[in-house]
């Protein structure tokens, strides 16, 4: 059965308010009338000047204007000011009285340029699909649907509403806005994708002899299609694009082996793990120290989550899929996350089938070509919304960590506590100490004026927090000792210093420092691994670890017959652990299990063993077994 444009709109198309008419644009140049507003534009002309004529007996010219209201004298004055008398009147009511409606406000609206245009708030509202458009304050407000063919196009699809939504996270957009200030300045752009399958464009063009699984710079990926914006929205910017993404990858692997697939020097980075994570507490750690390194860069680049929903996790994890781990870290380290599961969810409760394939492969995970150009719209709409808010608030400014957390002035004397700091309690307030009362005397907050505030004065929106996400504190500082004397303390902290034998490393793949019974393969021109069947068969891989945890990156499937390993590091073959190829999970995809932890930092190897038993349960024979990569930290 064909599909037609109507269907591919109607589920998205949001019933928000008048129309806009394609037609209508919201700035116009100089001089030139509103036919919706009916005014002029911010910067028309002046008007012309009137002839004068002179007064009998005066030597002074006079307008013919001004003669009238010289003549009629107070009765004209009044009338002139009587309706700015009844606004003043009313404003000074509406507070005082229940059920008055407030009075028209006028907004100001930027184009891309900087230019502003006074419109109505009513107008804008309608404009831009709904008022509520402007009454998100997170989501970009009149920025939402910001003034470029490309932004109405897709509020005419989505509405304002869906694609506000879809934003799980919009952040300061710092660096976003650095980025695309620098494209606007005609710099270079280098995007890196790192991601899995969904990035990799599988299934969306034909299959070739060169590209088994489809080709992942093909003309309708979201890729290339958010490039090809880049490049028609910045025609003066060589915009370079590369793929990283590996098939059947996830964060976990990214966190370690993922700047092997990009550019160092990338611009703009755009994580896919929504589909490949799993909603389990290892993801924390991974995702924490992905988004850590990558921010960590020396070109500090912009970095922006796209989260792909696919119907087949959902089968497993319902609503509460990879993002429960994903979104708290956006928050953390102020990092966008674009979510096509907020836009998709309801529709594909009500229709499963029909939703599915219409933007889905027949494998319920891949989006399809309509499927990819949603993901591109959804990420194009943020971009352009963050052009719009560039125009309006320029690039945010940096503020220096020795103003915040690294600052030489003593601490508040507002926020010090003029008691005892060792009362733990107090059981009977008539023997309080003194002062004890004015900790929550409201008339002393406006002492917050005349204080430094440093407990809310943010660090730079371009840096990276000092610690973690999860690191635990105990590991950072004891709040039962006095101050760190040195002012830089938290800039000393060691930061994730990564090593990775990565299988998939175009460059320098990983080399065993021998193997037996182990062997390269390479499965559809893409995924690499080593693998073996055969019970004790060894690989040995060198390693350098400086924080001192190691992991092996393998293969796990229900499908596939795979069987186990034991793998140690160095002489510890007592120590080894055991990695279970079968799982029972519908997924097929390699995971990240630490080895061990707390070695000395330095030089050490892996060695991995196929085990005689195996967790295969119908099969006891079942001993293929896949490695990816080894990894340290």
């Amino acid at each position: 059965m064909s599909t037609t444009t109507e269907d591919f709109i109607d589920p998205f198309q949001q019933q928000s308010g008048r129309s806009r008419n394609p037609s209508e644009t919201p700035l116009l140049p100089p001089g030139e009338v509103d036919s919706y507003t009916r005014r002029p534009s911010w910067t028309s002309p002046p008007s012309p000047t009137f002839p004068f004529r002179r007064v009998s007996g005066s030597k002074r010219p006079v307008s013919p204007l001004l003669g009238p209201v010289l003549r009629r004298g107070w009765k004209l004055v009044l009338a002139l000011s009587l309706p700015l008398l009844l606004i003043i009147l009313y404003s000074l009511l509406l507070d005082r009285v229940d059920g008055l409606p407030s009075l028209p406000k006028i907004s100001v609206h930027y184009d891309y340029s900087g230019n502003p245009g006074w419109v109505s708030a009513a107008a804008d509202a309608s404009r831009l699909g709904g008022a509520s458009a402007l009454a998100q304050g997170t989501g970009g407000g009149r920025c939402t649907c910001a003034a470029t063919d490309d932004g109405k196009r897709m509020c005419d699809v989505y509405g304002a509403e869906g694609l506000e939504r879809s934003r799980l996270v919009q952040g300061s957009g710092a660096r976003m806005k650095r980025m695309l200030a620098r494209a606007q300045a005609g710099k270079d752009i280098k995007i890196g994708v790192l991601g899995g399958s969904v990035s990799a464009c599988h299934g969306v063009h034909p299959r070739t002899e060169e590209f088994p699984k489809g080709d992942k710079a093909g003309a309708a990926c979201y890729t290339t299609l958010v490039t090809d914006w880049f490049k028609r929205t910045f025609p003066q910017s060589n915009v370079e694009l590369s793929n990283g993404a590996v098939g059947g990858t996830d964060s976990s692997y990214h966190s370690f082996c993922g700047t092997h697939h990009i550019a160092h020097d990338s611009d703009l980075i755009i994580l896919d793990f929504d589909v490949n994570d799993q909603p389990e507490k290892a993801y924390q750690q991974f995702f924490d120290q992905l988004l850590r390194v990558l921010l960590e860069l020396d070109h500090e680049p912009a970095v922006v989550i796209l989260g792909a929903w696919a119907p087949l996790v959902a089968k497993d994890y319902g609503y509460g899929d990879s993002v429960i781990v994903h979104l708290p870290i956006a928050h953390y380290y102020d990092v966008p996350y674009i979510s096509l599961k907020r836009l998709m969810f309801n529709h594909f409760l009500r229709f499963p089938y029909s939703t599915a394939r219409s933007f889905y492969q027949l494998d319920r995970v891949h989006p399809n070509s309509r499927g990819h150009r949603i993901l591109a719209d959804l990420l194009i709409s943020y971009f352009d919304t963050e052009l719009c808010l560039l125009a309006s608030h320029g690039v945010p400014e940096a503020t220096s960590r020795t103003d915040t957390l690294a600052t030489t002035e003593p601490f508040s004397s507002f926020v010090d506590i003029p008691f005892p700091m060792d009362t733990l309690f107090i059981d009977d307030p008539s023997s309080a100490p003194e002062g004890w009362d004015e900790t929550f005397d409201e008339d002393l907050l406006p002492l917050l004026l005349s204080e430094s505030r440093r407990f809310v004065v943010p660090t730079s929106p371009f840096s990276v927090p000092p610690v973690g996400l999860f690191t635990p504190l105990s590991e950072v500082n004891d709040p039962t000792q006095p101050d760190p004397i040195d002012p830089n303390s938290l800039l000393y902290l060691p930061q994730p210093d990564l090593f990775c034998a990565d299988s998939n490393d175009p460059v320098n793949p990983m080399r065993p420092q021998s193997s037996e019974g182990w062997t390269e393969f390479v499965w559809n021109k893409e995924k690499h691994y080593w693998v073996s069947d055969k019970v004790g068969a060894r690989i040995r891989v060198n390693i350098k670890a400086n924080e001192g945890r190691v992991a092996v990156y393998y293969f796990r499937s229900q499908h596939y017959h795979l069987g186990d390993a034991k793998c140690w590091v160095d002489d510890n073959e007592k120590g080894a652990k055991t990695l279970r190829g079968h799982w029972d999970l519908e997924i097929n995809v390699p995971v990240v299990e630490y080895i061990d932890e707390k070695l000395y930092a330095g030089d050490h190897f892996v060695t991995c063993e196929i085990a005689e038993t195996t967790s295969h349960p119908t099969d006891p024979d079942a001993h293929h077994f896949r490695i990816v990569a080894i990894m340290a930290t």
